[in-house]
């Protein structure tokens, strides 16, 4: 049974009587395992920033802040001023260690800060919004469509994909067995690993360039043709795939992006 569930909601009429501000506060969720791993699970169509942080508590804070934009030029209409946009609506719910963050589509400006404890993993899923996350030691699965992703002095392993923005992540120790994934369409990629990481790297960029300082052993054969036939028509599809081994190998790391460079460092 969940243990704590949190519903923030302000209403028109709210937003009317008091000030243009939705919400600017924060909330404590506590854990049900305090000191043991947890996870963070967030779900927001639209955000400004959305921003994950390590403390040295064993709980959760959450800082919210939804505010109307009062300068959007679309603030009047038929000669009535607009006083609101909808109003900020957000779901918080913990259950075993898992702390679940929601909310509904809006047009408010939401900026949300998390603080959750160093051995936590993180699962965002985001339409809209710029993504920061520092310093966790579990799972980090990034999923934006429009927004820069930056990930930060991490510990673990990572899959992180964003549609439309530039993603940068940062490793203190990875988990060496764990296989990774960084993938975009619009955007540069940069990863920075630890000097002594083994891997495998799966890498590709079709309007762009790869960088690397590490010493890698890169396959001559990089590039990877399939032959296929259907209904009389012969297809031939060439992915010009670059392959290389860091440190004698290790698991697969992707690293694919469509319109942008990729970067591979050493810490």
């Amino acid at each position: 049974m969940k243990k704590i569930i949190i519903t923030l909601f302000s209403a028109l009429l709210v937003l009317v009587v008091s000030n243009p501000l939705a919400a600017q506060d924060d909330i404590t969720v506590p854990l049900s395992k305090p000191g043991q791993k947890g996870m963070l699970r967030i779900d927001l169509v639209y955000a400004d920033d959305i921003i994950v942080q390590t403390h040295d508590r064993q709980d959760v804070i959450v800082k919210y802040n939804g505010e109307d934009d009062d300068d959007n030029w679309n603030n009047r209409k038929n000669g009535l001023r607009r006083i609101s946009s909808g109003g900020l609506s957000l779901e918080i719910t913990e259950d075993n260690n898992v702390v679940r963050i929601n909310s509904q589509p809006q047009h408010n400006d939401l900026e949300l800060t998390v603080y959750v404890p160093k051995n936590f993993s993180l699962k965002l899923n985001a339409v809209h919004g710029d993504v920061e996350v520092r310093g966790l030691e579990g799972q980090v699965e990034i999923e934006s469509v429009n927004g820069d992703v930056e990930v930060m002095d991490i510990s673990g392993s990572a899959l992180v994909n964003s549609v439309n923005g530039d993603i940068e992540v940062s490793f203190v120790k990875i988990d060496p067995n764990a296989p990774m994934s960084f993938t975009g369409v619009n955007g540069d990629i940069e990863i920075s690993l630890p000097e002594n990481a083994k891997f495998s790297a799966k890498m590709k960029t079709d309007w762009g360039d790869v960088y690397t300082n590490f010493d890698m052993d890169i396959e001559r054969n990089p590039t990877d043709t399939q032959v296929s036939s259907k209904k009389g028509q012969y297809k031939v599809s060439i992915n010009k795939w670059v392959y290389g081994t860091v440190n004698g190998g290790g698991p697969e790391y992707l690293f694919k992006t469509l319109h942008g460079d990729i970067s591979i460092r050493k810490n």
